[in-house]
């Protein structure tokens, strides 16, 4: 067995980028706040493929804090994904999982290949969700290095990072290359059950930057993995109303996918705001998701003038109830019940907008676990699967 790095004890923004708060509405209002000046030409696709495997994908939950931990001590954050995990999430009624995973993390720079006990760890998982009948996302997540190259985030000393346009290169070129080689590598699961993600949550902030990576590493996956659907996500840290900020191809198996934390005053309560429990609720997913598909029609519409390039909710939830870092923080955190309310309202709002969702996540995530490593925490999985 593998050993496979990850975390329990990761607080701050282990578990997802946390930085990802925003002030902007939740849909875009035309103009340039978007910060890629290239106009969309509306081109309508058959988006046939990426719908089936959207649908596929169905309901679905995050193995996060596990592929993805930074595995500094070489014990990663404590999290590991264990083999009986998946039987539990497919008997809980989940159609998928989606696997983060660090893949730069060890990676060779001279041979720009990944490495070889990551690559045999996250296929064995890979192998054992398949076989218990539960398709995978799997994707690039945090990769820190590029992004801060790029000049988005924070360095380890917690200076801002400033794009470096000869190291920014050198880490784009790494990247691609590590991607032609996992899509390759990922030809040996059947196309239907396996969606290539690109990038999470990209932090870079220039659009056209982040618009102009997708690209390309959409020409290296395609070209490795011809018949595997792709995920695209935006810049700034993969919001859906940032949508027309991308120049997505004219290729009708993929799908976009956007993350939704909504508002995170409530959502991320002891992680950079204030834990005043659910005095703060609320829940505008039912206009946001409509708002969301009705961007998507306008900007990529499907040739049968009803649909629209597929949309997928990679990530969402709230951090709270017993596990929130804001039990040993001063302030009130979110209850449980007020944690699965809100997660039930939103998958209802995405489901009845053809959305298929991923939530952040299944096991010890800073709050966001809707498992506890035994059981499932007081409102799911009823809160997702409806």
């Amino acid at each position: 067995m593998i050993k496979k790095f990850i975390s329990a004890m990761a607080i701050g923004c282990a578990f997802i980028a946390c930085e990802s708060g925003t002030d902007a509405p939740p849909e875009y209002k035309g103009g340039n706040n978007n910060n890629n000046s290239s106009a969309i030409t509306v081109v309508p696709v058959d988006y046939t493929a990426g719908r089936i495997m959207n649908a596929t994908l169905g309901r679905g939950i995050n193995l996060g804090n596990s592929w993805d931990s930074d595995g500094a001590d070489d014990g990663g954050w404590s999290n590991p994904i264990r083999d009986t995990d998946f039987a539990v999430i497919k008997a809980a009624g989940f159609n998928s999982v989606r696997i983060p995973v660090r893949w730069q993390k060890y990676s060779d720079y001279n041979t720009h290949t990944v490495d070889p006990e990551r690559l045999k760890g996250v296929k064995e998982d890979i192998r054992l969700a398949i076989a218990n009948g539960l398709a995978v996302v799997v994707n690039f997540h945090h990769y820190v290095e590029l992004n801060c190259a790029g000049g988005g985030g924070t360095k380890a000393d917690g200076t801002k990072c400033k794009y470096d346009a000869v190291e920014y290169e050198k880490e784009k070129a790494h990247f691609l290359a590590l991607w032609n080689q996992v899509a390759t590598e990922m030809g040996e699961f059947p196309d239907n059950m396996v969606v290539l993600e690109i990038l999470n949550e990209p932090s870079i902030p220039q659009a056209d930057i982040v618009d102009k990576l997708m690209t390309d590493a959409y020409t290296v996956i395609r070209t490795a993995a011809p018949g595997k659907t792709i995920m695209f996500e935006t810049y700034h840290l993969a919001k859906f109303y940032e949508l027309p900020s991308l120049h997505l191809p004219p290729d009708g198996n993929i799908i976009f996918s956007g993350h939704y934390y909504e508002p995170y005053q409530y959502s991320h309560q002891g992680l950079g705001y204030d834990c005043k429990g659910d005095l703060v609720k609320t829940n505008t997913a039912a206009k946001d998701m409509k708002e969301y598909a009705s961007l998507a029609f306008r900007y990529y519409p499907d040739v049968d003038n009803v649909n629209h390039v597929p949309l997928n909710m990679g990530e969402f939830g709230v951090s709270g109830g017993d596990s929130s870092p804001c039990q040993w923080q001063k302030g009130e955190a979110p209850s449980e019940t007020g944690k699965a309310e809100w997660a039930k309202k939103t998958v209802q709002a995405a489901w009845e907008n053809g959305i298929s969702f991923h939530y952040w996540a299944f096991g010890a995530t800073s709050g966001f676990d809707a498992y506890d490593g035994n059981n499932w925490y007081p409102g799911f999985p009823g809160a997702l699967i409806f």
